[in-house]
């Protein structure tokens, strides 16, 4: 894809400086190429990996830019004339698009439009000020602009540090805001820039009084249906292959539509992920192709994620920084069931259910979100505010705010929140990262899918009971091999007697095998996530000597001591109970040290 950076300031002077320092920092990684384009009191800037579909044009009347790829309701591609054309009266809200993309039209005599995909995966962050106005997919490069003052926005981070994303929009810096989901930047000329809704997740009971046999076959029609449309027949493609269901759920449709299919595992031979993948790459007659991940061993993933993302997303999910130089090879587009689990598989509305009441609500909800970051009885220890308790309750109801705004009904408000934060801002990250190298594909992110997801009740969607169903009525094949579950369970959704026989022989025959220090009975860890989330691990350890200088450069805002118990120096091993989920905030606050040193 792209890093781009884009404004509209009416100092020709100012502006042309900005543009001239920000092309000797926008690459995020080498190999990417630099493109520009203008048009009177605006220019965009971008640098763009050699398969990125970027259209671009410009005149003294206005410009046009295209990063990724946009497609219209019957899976036509958006072009420039096309997207110029939908927002011709400066409405853009009536013509949201399919596909993973940011877009942005400049009129001289209207102003600036900028839009991204249905959900904000594709980054875009804004500000405005001094008569100028900054967008792109990184606030790193605001810092460029003469009038642009960088100031800590306490009550923006109080947020992330409760959930691991930005919530409501707000960043690091005040003033600096991340598009809202479903929303476009209006900014006309001569008026203050304003967010319109373009697109609303699609929630009601359309579908409630249908049996589930029926709701199932009508959510396989609109997956296949995404499907074709997403990927077309007549090229390759990659698969992003795990052993999980929504990359087999992929596999099975494209096998299906005959697509030419290389499948893409990323990990080692000995891990479970790898194993279920593999079954099911050899059931579908994909080549499958693999590449190991690991943590940089010298951090330089998290000096990115940092510099780049400004911690406005999830801090664990660094190492495909190191995924772009090694797929050039692979055919393009990458194909993933990236937020499927959410979207389909309605996988964390249950988070909102409470056992001890059977009841759903936010208080369950909240509880669940916050488990991956920094629980809100010690934020309020690490703040140095006085108004600390102030602060943490602000934000969480800020959270709870936004949460009951979506809905009446509390399953569908955890839903729609799992989407645009979690899904958004945590899964979300990888195909901004992956875009660098080939172009991602996700057919879950559609609006015929999100329409009749959206109208299913939970008991159909939730704990991934639809999805189940799906892959044991269509693809039973698929439905009887090994699946990944991201723990040591790989039971099939349907095994045969033929498992259930070697499961049985290999507990009851299988010889003590030699213990390895650090896994599960001193076994080697196969869980390929367990592994690169593993805070002790070499490639963490290196990130937080990096950011270990720079904790002074936090005194300011947390107190050193409870700081320093929470989050102790690189020579400690930290004993957690999940490696996963027990270290996310304290990688919150590494990435947090590492973003301070140039910015506090």
């Amino acid at each position: 894809m792209a890093n781009f950076v884009l404004g509209v300031d009416p100092d020709a002077n100012r502006r042309a400086a900005f543009f001239r320092d920000a092309a000797g920092r926008i690459d995020p990684l080498p190999g990417l190429t630099q493109r520009s384009v203008s048009s009177g009191d605006f220019q965009a800037l971008w640098a763009a990996g050699p398969r990125a579909p970027v259209s671009a044009a410009g005149d003294d009347r206005g410009a046009a830019v295209l990063w990724g790829s946009a497609l219209h309701g019957d899976g036509s591609p958006v072009d420039l004339a096309g997207l110029t054309a939908a927002w011709a009266d400066g409405d853009p809200t009536a013509a949201p698009f399919d596909g993973y993309y940011a877009a942005a039209v400049y009129r001289a005599r209207t102003g600036l439009i900028l839009a991204a995909d249905l959900i904000g995966m594709f980054p875009v962050f804004w500000w405005a000020g001094d008569g100028g106005l900054l967008a792109g997919s990184s606030p790193e490069l605001f810092r460029l602009h003469p009038a642009f003052r960088s100031c800590l926005d306490v009550e923006g981070l109080a947020a992330i540090l409760l959930t691991s994303y930005s919530v409501g929009g707000r960043t690091l810096f005040e003033g600096v805001r991340r598009l809202a989901p479903g929303h476009v930047l209006c900014a006309p000329r001569g008026a203050k820039p304003r967010e319109d809704e373009q697109y609303r997740l699609p929630v009601s009971d359309r579908y409630y009084d249908l049996p589930f046999s029926a709701q199932v076959e009508l959510l396989k029609e609109v997956v296949e249906d995404s499907v074709r449309r997403h990927v077309a027949t007549d090229r390759p493609c990659t698969l992003s292959l795990s052993g999980g269901r929504d990359s087999r759920l992929l596999a099975g449709f494209l096998a299906n539509q005959k697509n030419a299919v290389t499948a893409l595992t990323f990990g080692e031979s000995g891990d479970n992920e790898m194993h279920c993948a593999s079954a099911v790459a050899r059931a579908s007659g994909f080549d499958q192709r693999t590449l190991p991940l690991e943590m940089d061993p010298d951090g330089e993933y998290a000096e990115r994620h940092a510099k780049w993302l400004h911690c406005s997303t999830d801090f664990g999910s660094l190492h495909h920084w190191g995924s772009a130089g090694r797929m050039g090879a692979l055919p393009s587009p990458l194909v993933t069931g990236y937020v499927m689990d959410s979207i389909v598989g309605g996988s964390h509305i249950g988070w909102a259910y409470d056992k001890s009441n059977r009841r759903m609500s936010f208080d369950a909800f909240f509880s669940r979100i916050n488990s991956y970051c920094i629980a809100e009885g010690t934020l309020r220890v690490l703040f140095r505010q006085r108004d600390a308790r102030d602060l943490v309750e602000n934000a969480k109801a800020t959270i709870r705010e936004i949460y009951h705004a979506y809905s009446d009904i509390e399953s569908r408000r955890a839903w729609c929140f799992d989407i645009h934060h979690r899904q958004r801002l945590h899964v979300g990250n990888s195909p901004w990262l992956f875009s660098f190298a080939t172009w991602p594909v996700q057919p879950a992110v559609d609006r015929r899918v999100l329409g009749v997801a959206g109208g299913m009740p939970a008991a159909a969607l939730a704990e991934r009971r639809a999805q189940d169903e799906m892959l044991r009525r269509f693809f039973p094949r698929l439905a009887a091999l090994p699946l990944d579950r991201n723990n040591f369970d790989t039971e099939p959704l349907s095994p045969r007697l033929r498992y259930r026989m070697t499961q049985f022989i290999r507990q009851h025959t299988a010889p003590l095998q030699s213990l390895v220090p650090g896994s599960r009975n001193g076994r080697a860890e196969r869980r390929f996530y367990h592994r690169l989330y593993d805070f002790n691990g070499r490639g963490w350890q290196a990130a937080r000597r990096l950011a270990e200088p720079n904790r002074e450069k936090v005194d300011s805002l947390f107190d050193r001591a409870a700081l320093d118990a929470y989050l102790p120096p690189p020579d400690r091993a930290l004993e957690v109970r999940d490696r996963v989920v027990d270290t996310s905030g304290r990688k919150m606050l590494v990435g947090l040290m590492l973003w301070a040193r140039d910015n506090l």
